[in-house]
């Protein structure tokens, strides 16, 4: 990370993630904050501008010319002040009349515009679904460090316990060794998890070039991973699905105006003459109509055909491609996703709670000096071990769920957010 962006950190204000209450807030933020979305503003502004210039008329020109400005030899000769007498002034104005282009460039310019804006709102979405999936990461770090912070004081306690037995000799000073060991290994294993929570925060920071805060409640922490999100619209609801058929859309548009390239736009002129040679019987005061046409003998708009129609085989292809590979996608992930909330059942239900029985029944029985320490710690570090294995199967539940939210289309309720977050931000 840059000095600059460190300085950018410091000095934006944080997102506080102990009041975040609903991740739809996110979407606001995502867009006025993540610096990879502000190029869709210009990309708007710009396509916008394109789609207004389209409805405008082509701009008339004005020609000005003063004509028969005599050379040598007057006729009749001797004239006087032939360079007043002699030449003629015109003023006209020109313009260009367009044969069948303009409905079709509308058309084109209009979609183009429509294809952008589904673009915009397709990186928002998937934006705040990363944004989503960094605090996911935070929330899961900051329950890591919850857990093996009670883990590492029950082992500190542990170990006090048991150094204070061997001063007695009620136990080993061996035994007293092990349980300080196990305590190290726990504060060793705590401050990992301290680096990993840290590693996490910046990277919520990163994505929205603002610092972020922990939750500071386990609670909180628990209920982000808990989220699951909507994706039962219709895949072609997808923005970037939407984006590809205006895509297509606008390729049959460029497709029409390149045909219409063959019927030649006329140039019509009117002007107005104004000619002061009439002593040889030239009118003095006249008007001319007048029209040009270019003929189009050699490019007809084929080209631009050609490109329209590759630009829209490719879109309609990528399109299909898209909606196979988000169908194969939902369905792998669907199944994941009941093989995770099955392990992660059976260990909420069974195998956490054995485990905390057998550790309070040992600590018990080692207090009283009626079973092994040896035991004890191995019940602990398997506590710990299935703790933390919980912990990874509720973010792999999570990220599961947020996976079927990327693949799948947005619910109604945040389409109607993404587009109200774009009218309203948008230039």
């Amino acid at each position: 990370m840059t000095f600059s962006l460190l300085l950018i950190l410091s000095a934006a204000p944080a997102l506080d993630l102990t009041t975040l209450a609903e991740p739809s807030s996110l979407i606001t933020v995502a867009w006025n904050e993540a610096p990879s979305l502000q190029p869709w503003r210009a990309s708007i502004a710009q396509a916008r501008a394109k789609r207004d210039k389209s409805h405008f008329l082509p701009n008339p020109g004005l020609d000005l010319s003063l004509n028969t400005l005599p050379l040598g030899r007057t006729n009749p000769p001797e004239l006087a002040e032939p360079y007043l007498n002699i030449p003629n002034v015109q003023v006209g104005v020109s313009a260009l009349v367009e044969i069948g282009k303009r409905g079709p460039r509308q058309q084109a310019s209009e979609a183009d515009l429509e294809a952008t804006v589904h673009g915009a709102r397709e990186a928002l979405r998937q934006t705040v679904l990363q944004l989503i999936a960094a605090i996911g990461d935070v929330a899961a770090a900051e329950l890591r460090v919850a857990t093996l912070e009670g883990l590492a004081s029950d082992a500190r306690k542990l170990a006090d316990v048991q150094a204070a037995r061997a001063e007695k000799g009620d136990t080993s000073s061996l035994d007293a060794d092990r349980a300080r060991l196990e305590e190290e290994a726990a504060e060793a294993h705590l401050k990992e998890a301290t680096e990993d929570l840290a590693q996490a925060l910046r990277g919520c920071a990163a994505i929205i070039a603002r610092p972020c805060t922990r939750f500071g409640d386990v609670a909180r922490a628990e209920g982000w991973l808990d989220l699951r999100f909507s994706a039962n619209g219709a895949l072609e609801a997808r923005p970037d699905v939407q984006a590809l058929d205006a895509t297509v859309k606008a390729a049959n548009a460029r497709q029409t105006l390149a045909r219409w390239a063959a019927a030649p736009d006329p140039t019509v002129r009117v002007g107005y003459v104004h000619d002061r040679f009439v002593v040889s019987g030239n009118q003095q005061n006249s008007f001319f109509v007048g029209a040009s046409a270019p003929l189009p003998l050699f490019d007809r708009g084929q080209a631009d055909e050609r490109a329209a129609l590759a630009e829209a085989d490719a879109a309609s292809a990528e399109r299909d491609r898209r909606l196979e590979a988000a169908r194969a996608q939902l369905e792998a992930v669907g199944a994941q996703i009941q093989s995770a909330e099955a392990r992660q059942q059976q260990l909420k239900s069974k195998s956490l709670p054995l485990a905390l029985s057998v550790v309070s029944r040992l600590d018990a029985a080692v207090t009283r000096g009626s079973a092994p320490i040896q035991e004890l710690l191995f019940a602990r570090r398997t506590l710990a071990e299935l703790s933390l294995t919980a912990l990874d199967v509720d973010r792999r539940v999570f990220e599961l769920h947020l996976e079927r939210a990327k693949a799948g289309a947005p619910p109604p309720n945040v389409e109607r957010q993404l587009d109200a977050t774009l009218n309203g931000a948008a230039p």
